[in-house]
């Protein structure tokens, strides 16, 4: 008989090593489904930022009476993985008179960007017209609010008119400050120049949405 042959295993210290290997791979097989479904489908994604994007146009709608009917469409998305609620709303609308002019040099140009316009220039912007609010978590006293879920859509259209041959184009601003945090108020105001330009005022530091123009419209 070999040296060692005869021995047995003992099956106790096998079913020990079994039950052990087996509660490693459900421990594994729990973090990593926590991890996917948990972390990566729930936590990861509210830790981001907020983020929105905004489309808007405007189109010639009618001429009566002096006055030219201009139809605005602006729509708000969600593009983030967070809810973005909004502080407050203001969008203008400026009206501008472009004129001829005589021919400028060409300015020189930077390594990133250029423009020139030699044969026409446009007056100064003018507010023809302003719609802006702010919403509750701006100001509990507001009835109105602007929450957005992610994948999320809203949608402000609106008519407004503006004097015939007072202006040659048209050009839309928006400010739009937002927040992933509504426990607490975030103290926004309602700011109107004397020109009629609205504005929204917010603390440093709120995420926003703020362009001019973002679209714009020839209305000769």
């Amino acid at each position: 008989m070999l040296f060692g042959a005869g021995r047995s295993r003992d099956p106790h210290a096998f079913a020990v090593v079994r039950d052990i290997v087996e509660v490693v791979a459900i421990v594994a097989a729990g973090i990593w489904a926590f991890y996917v479904f948990a972390y990566e489908n729930r936590i990861k994604p509210s830790l981001a930022d907020p983020n929105v994007d905004v489309s808007a146009s405007m189109r010639k709608l009618s001429e009566h009476n002096g006055l030219i009917g201009v139809g605005l469409d602006v729509q708000f998305h969600n593009v983030g993985t967070v809810r973005a609620h909004f502080l407050g709303l203001a969008i203008n609308v400026y009206g501008q008179r472009i004129v001829g002019s005589a021919s400028k040099k060409a300015p020189k140009p930077s390594r990133l960007e250029y423009e020139y316009a030699g044969f026409y220039r446009a007056g100064p912007p003018v507010p023809v017209y302003s719609i802006a609010f702010i919403t509750q978590l701006g100001d509990p006293k507001s009835f109105k609010d602007m929450p957005l879920d992610p994948g999320g859509t809203a949608k402000y259209e609106r008519t407004f008119y503006v004097p015939q041959g007072q202006f040659d184009l048209l050009t839309l601003g928006i400010d739009a400050p937002y927040t992933k945090f509504e426990a607490v108020t975030v103290p926004s105001r309602l700011d109107v120049n004397s020109q009629g330009k609205a504005n929204i005022l917010t603390p440093p530091g709120v995420w926003q949405f703020k362009a001019t123009p973002v679209t714009a419209l020839d209305i000769r």
